[in-house]
């Protein structure tokens, strides 16, 4: 830094400067950049490690630039990562609807380029809180985690690939998450960029990084993933307050024939064989996948009584999934539905599907997107679930996540909270194909134990079908697409977690903090950081 008369002045290379003599073309490369190797994070490349950098070359391309040029680097990194992650879209689009495949590609780059704006919206406020002088480490974790908190609820909510999830391998590290939910792991993971971002700045602009930050970052990784080691050995050591043997049945039934009513005995058949063997070895809750049952459970008929008579002779619980429906002001109603029926043939116990997929059982705005029902085959009118019901047994009692509801925290914390003691996911990953989607499912739905302190039993129709540990682990999985039936024992320790209990209280000071700084920026402008620097 140099002086004039007093009046402190920026060197001409400091961090956070050169950025401005990015031409756009080489800004919007590093952008893209940015998205393509936090995609290669996630499932199922799974270089988890490669998201505590892949930031770096976006927040490069965005600061110093001024906030509209930051909003388009972060949209490019954003479009790039979503068309990555989530281009099995396609696939399913094509495979289910009206579309062709050709066309198909359309709706994946609507979606992608709105999920996008989130990633603008983040390069933009660093660059806005830059400009006004504020610390990028104390802005920029807890705008990405309000990002990602909006992106769970807009339009019904599609919180899929949550920059947390791309560590649920890093057991010692993420257990943290029992207090801040996912959220918490995205946000370290930000500032661990941020703070790699500040170094690679210093570097580049001949100065030595700064050590005692780098040492706060260091020392904060080193006591998360101790006191990671030491909660896992601790939960190890806690005595089970319950355990119960389970049956897990994946059918691994064709989409093709799911529905064909010729087919609905030889799917039953199927069924009854791959749960009297489990129950031979010892099952005394098995669980079909969302589904199964290709019928309207509901109504009396021989196939319920065949599903009945299954539980009462091998005296078993049986979890089942079933389309349903019900009767409002004269209309038909459709629910997702999960029964739970009892080893003396009941089944008054069951669970409606509360989180629904978008454009897929319901459209979302209707008015507005009036023609999807004209496009694809099968779009339902569902009606969501109101009441997240615990299922009881007298071995224990356990809440069930439809489908992709496992990716929902605060959906799953009601559930545990109304006092399940582990949890079931049943879904039907066959719209997925062979593709990444399915890796990346499972990926998500193990932080769900971790955050809740409870054992989680996946059922798949084609996998992948897995019980993950109380610490995250998946202790094992099925294959794709095969027919396949195990049975393991699971147990809980009964300790209800701080995210359990109170819920996103993280997010709610991550957006308390959020509302402070944007009342110092509209005090007024500010261009240089208390020690005369411009904040990177």
């Amino acid at each position: 830094m140099t002086t004039n008369g007093g009046s402190p002045r920026l060197a001409t290379r400091t961090p956070g400067s050169e950025a401005g003599r990015l031409d756009e073309r080489s800004a919007r490369g590093l952008a893209a950049v940015s998205g393509a190797l936090l995609a290669l994070a996630f499932p199922m490349i799974d270089w988890g490690p490669l998201a505590w950098i892949a930031l770096v070359p976006l927040l490069w391309a965005s600061l110093g630039r001024g906030p509209r040029a930051a909003f388009r680097a972060g949209w490019i990194a954003g479009v790039v990562f979503f068309l990555a992650t989530l281009y099995w879209l396609v696939l399913t689009i094509g495979t289910y609807t009206n579309l062709s495949p050709l066309v198909s590609v359309g709706p994946l780059l609507l979606l992608c380029g709105f999920l996008a704006i989130g990633f603008g919206a983040f390069a933009a406020g660093c660059e806005r809180a830059r400009r006004a002088g504020l610390e990028l480490a104390l802005v920029a974790p807890p705008l990405w985690v309000l990002v990602e908190w909006v992106r769970t609820y807009i339009l019904g909510g599609f919180p899929w690939v949550s920059l947390g999830y791309s560590q649920y391998r890093a057991t010692y590290l993420v257990q943290f998450v029992e207090f801040t939910g996912v959220y918490g792991l995205s946000a370290l993971v930000v500032l661990v960029n941020v703070a790699v971002y500040g170094a690679v700045r210093r570097w580049y602009a001949g100065e030595a990084p700064s050590t005692r930050g780098m040492l706060a970052i260091t020392g904060l990784l080193v006591v998360l993933v101790a006191w990671g080691y030491w909660r896992v050995q601790e939960l190890a050591a806690i005595p089970p307050k319950g355990s119960l043997r389970v049956g897990v049945i994946q059918g691994n039934v064709s989409q093709d024939v799911k529905w064909d009513p010729a087919y609905q005995e030889g799917t039953i058949d199927h069924y009854e064989t791959l749960t009297t063997a489990a129950v031979a070895a010892g099952a005394e809750l098995v669980v079909w996948p969302e589904a199964a049952a290709p019928f309207f459970f509901q109504e009396e008929g021989e196939l319920r009584a065949r599903i009945l008579d299954l539980a009462r002779r091998l005296g078993v619980w049986l979890v089942v999934g079933s389309p349903a429906f019900s009767y409002e002001n004269g209309g038909l109603l459709l629910h997702n539905r999960v029964y739970l029926v009892g080893p003396d043939g009941s089944a008054d116990q069951y669970y409606d599907k509360m989180e629904l997929v978008p454009f897929g059982e319901y459209v979302p705005l209707k008015s507005l997107f009036f023609f999807v029902d004209k496009v694809v085959e099968g779009v339902g009118d569902f009606r969501a679930g109101q009441v997240p019901v615990v299922f009881h047994t007298a071995r224990g009692n356990f809440g069930t996540l439809i489908c992709y509801e496992g990716i929902f925290p605060g959906l799953t914390r009601r559930f545990v909270a109304g006092g399940a003691d582990f949890l079931v996911n049943v879904t039907n990953d066959a719209w997925f194909g062979r593709t990444s989607a399915p890796y990346q499912h499972l990926a998500m739905a193990t932080v769900r134990s971790i955050e809740n302190r409870v054992p989680l039993v996946r059922v798949a129709n084609t996998g992948f079908s897995a019980m993950v540990d109380i610490d995250g682990t998946i202790r094992w999985r099925t294959g794709l697409f095969e027919s396949a039936w195990r049975v393991d024992t699971i147990s809980w320790v009964g300790i209800p977690t701080f995210y359990a209990r109170f819920g996103d209280v993280f997010v709610y000071g991550c957006v308390a903090l959020l509302v402070l700084v944007a009342g110092f920026i509209m005090s007024g402008p500010r261009n240089v950081s208390m020690d005369g620097r411009q904040p990177v």
